[in-house]
């Protein structure tokens, strides 16, 4: 690295070392887990039909997340006002998520802003529009959501560095360059683990449908139609971010949600699926990777997921296998 740069990558390297360590070390990494896995999760509450596929009604959660990330790949590094300068960006975009999606017609409303045509609207506009849906306004007489979002507008201070305590150094005698420092982690701790309850909240006002445990597999197999549910391996973790009195409410709420009781109605009209209809759709999403991937890396990765022996999944290698021979897909591609 030329000499100039005092904030150079072999001190960031050395950060997340120390970083990692600590993380380790005083238990934070159980927690940093449930936190970015029910994030990640809520996303699939997001319905994406033949209308609104690749519209970019999906973009302001993805990228939401993707700032998350990289906050704590910041953090990780020493770089402790830029983590949360970006925390401030994955909150906001994470509430455009919900604002620009609240009357289900995102893929419509969405475009001047996704073209640049069209400002990123202020905290006060976005909640002034939220309110409007009833879910968010009979949360909002229980729990005070709109003081929780107006708390975390300290992070608007370090994106504008007001101050020393804001600033690089965070208020502390430390050296010019990135070092690991305790108080930064957990002013950088203490934000996350408080943006992304109040962003998965919202997100569950909107799709209340995605809090209700149910088992989908049993009507439709592996094919489930995108109409904001959640597998209840994310309900689990929402379970370990979201306080329990008010997640209890949300489960309340979607209850008694019309749009949510119409699904579960259609859903439980219909029949079960069969043994051979849940097969066949395994065997065709299947046929899928193997065309990605080739059959010999498909056969390497499902070994260690399904037992080698079980019948089942002998009869279904042997189909498969013979299928991959024909279409010529034994190999992984690039392999001759």
């Amino acid at each position: 690295m030329f000499t100039p740069l005092i904030y150079d990558f072999e001190k960031s390297t050395e950060v997340y070392k120390i970083t990692k360590k600590f993380l380790y070390d005083n238990n934070y990494i159980p927690e940093l887990e449930n936190l970015y896995l029910a994030y990640r999760g809520i996303g699939n509450v997001i319905p994406e039909t033949t209308e609104n596929f690749w519209s970019g009604h999906f973009f302001p959660y993805i990228d939401s997340f993707e700032e998350l990330e990289i906050s704590f790949n910041l953090c990780s590094m020493g770089f402790y006002k830029q983590a949360i300068v970006s925390l401030r960006s994955g909150l906001e975009l994470g509430l455009l998520s919900v604002y620009w999606n609240l009357n289900d017609d995102g893929h419509k409303v969405i475009k001047n802003w996704l073209k640049a045509q069209e400002d990123t609207p202020r905290l006060s506009q976005i909640w002034q529009y939220l309110i409007k849906n009833k879910n968010i306004q009979l949360f909002q007489k229980r729990f005070d959501l709109k003081k929780r979002l107006l708390d975390l507008g300290y992070l608007h201070n370090y994106v504008h560095t007001k101050g020393w305590k804001h600033s690089n150094s965070i208020g502390l005698l430390k050296s010019n360059f990135q070092t690991f420092e305790r108080k930064g982690f957990e002013i950088w701790f203490n934000s996350i683990k408080e943006i992304i309850p109040v962003l998965c909240i919202l997100h569950l006002l909107k799709y209340p449908i995605g809090i209700i445990k149910y088992d989908y597999s049993s009507k439709f197999g592996i094919d489930v139609p995108s109409f904001g549910r959640l597998n209840e391996c994310y309900i689990y973790r929402l379970e370990k971010v979201i306080e329990k009195d008010t997640l209890k409410f949300l489960q309340f709420i979607a209850l008694n949600d019309n749009e949510t009781k119409n699904i579960l109605e259609w859903i439980n009209s219909l029949p079960d699926i069969t043994d051979e209809e849940s097969e066949h759709q395994i065997i065709e999403m299947d046929k899928m990777e193997i065309a990605s991937m080739g059959f010999e890396k498909w056969l390497e990765i499902y070994e260690k997921i399904y037992n080698p022996n079980n019948e089942k999944f002998l009869k279904r290698k042997k189909l498969l296998e013979k299928w991959a021979k024909e279409k010529g897909y034994g190999k992984p591609l690039g392999r001759g």
